[in-house]
């Protein structure tokens, strides 16, 4: 939605450089189509390696590629030259996970609650086979960190199944006055429509991108990064953004209700739930998050019950080279000197 809202902004007249389309070369990978036990389907892209596996899941509106971009600015490139064998997952609906489990379209009739009951539970259990390994560290940016906390508060066997859990950048207490977006959220919450087509808006935003910051740019600047060069924003923009559903926006829309991130009927409270998860935990919260403020992330912090848990933000004033908004936790100029080095400490720990 937030892509769509950059194209609608955009001045199609105003003067741009020439415009050469960023294309990286990335390292292969290798991908597989994993069903759901409720008939849906997700994707998991792997870049394999002899150690530990993880698994890295998106946040809203968004697919694998907020983590896997060009071979700087991927988190799965980082921990597969790290030695662990990392697995992108594109959750149902979203990326490369067009299709169900009968090659259907899957384009919507979900809540955020099937991606931590559901897709979640299928990526670890396919992961276990395939590896060998019983423990599979967890890793999800912002909605992906909130379906991780899904699991890891109410799936029984998530304790076992689970080395770590690791969340970026993910709200879970809503009690402050709301952000612009989240504002938005709540407003399209309501939509009759099952799906708003976040991503043609990201192809339109990207395509008009070019070299320059548009007036746009200079808005989504802020908002959702700080740190993000134009020419790999112009990728961003046509590469991440993945439809939205009316299941997620209406339960993000009770969050603004109940001031907490409940499940879709109202009768789970996933912050309390943390309590459940015993799993070794690192939050980081971005400094200049304007989507997620630092307030809003501290909360999955103080919640989870693991002894051993630490929380990070990211901004000048704890040394990092710039306040991190959003989208510069997984993607920013610095994210792979000071975001993925953190992760991968805490997986060696």
């Amino acid at each position: 939605m937030i892509l769509a809202l950059l194209a609608c902004t955009h001045d199609p007249n105003e003067p741009q450089d020439e415009f050469v389309p960023l294309q990286p070369v990335m390292p292969p990978s290798v991908q597989h189509a994993v069903p759901t036990d409720d008939g849906a389907a997700i994707v998991l892209t792997r870049r394999e390696a002899d150690g530990p596996p993880v698994v890295i899941v998106h946040g809203i509106s968004s697919n694998h590629h907020c983590w896997d971009l060009t071979p700087e600015r991927s988190l799965a490139v980082y921990l597969q030259e790290e030695g662990y064998d990392a697995w992108l997952l594109d959750l149902r609906g979203h990326g490369d996970a067009v299709l169900d489990a009968n090659g259907e379209r899957q384009w919507a009739g979900w809540t955020i609650d099937h991606y931590g009951q559901h897709d979640v539970p299928a990526a670890i259990a396919y992961i276990q086979e395939q590896t060998g390994h019983q423990k599979v560290t967890y890793v999800g940016h912002s909605m992906g960190g909130m379906v991780g906390a899904i699991y890891a508060g109410t799936v029984p066997e998530a304790n076992d199944n689970l080395a770590a859990l690791i969340a970026v950048g993910s709200p879970m207490d809503f009690t402050d006055p709301d952000p612009v977006v989240w504002s938005a959220l709540v407003g399209a919450g309501h939509t009759w429509v099952p799906v708003i087509p976040s991503d043609w808006g990201g192809h339109v935003a990207g395509v008009f991108q070019g070299e320059s910051y548009t007036r746009a740019d200079a808005w989504a600047q802020g908002l959702l990064f700080t740190d993000i060069e134009p020419l790999v924003v112009g990728l961003m923009y046509r590469t991440v953004a993945s439809p939205l559903t009316r299941g997620e926006l209406k339960q993000l829309s009770r969050t603004m209700e109940t001031k907490a991130f409940v499940s879709a009927e109202g009768n789970v409270d996933y912050l309390k739930a943390l309590e459940n998860a015993t799993i070794p935990t690192l939050v980081i919260s971005g400094r200049g998050d304007q989507i997620a403020p630092v307030d809003r992330v501290y909360a999955y912090y103080d919640a989870v019950g693991a002894q051993e848990k630490e929380f990070v933000i990211a901004g000048k004033s704890t040394g990092f080279s710039a306040d991190y908004g959003h989208l510069d936790l997984p993607l920013g100029n610095h994210a792979r000197e000071e975001i993925y080095p953190l992760i991968a400490s805490w997986l060696r720990r």
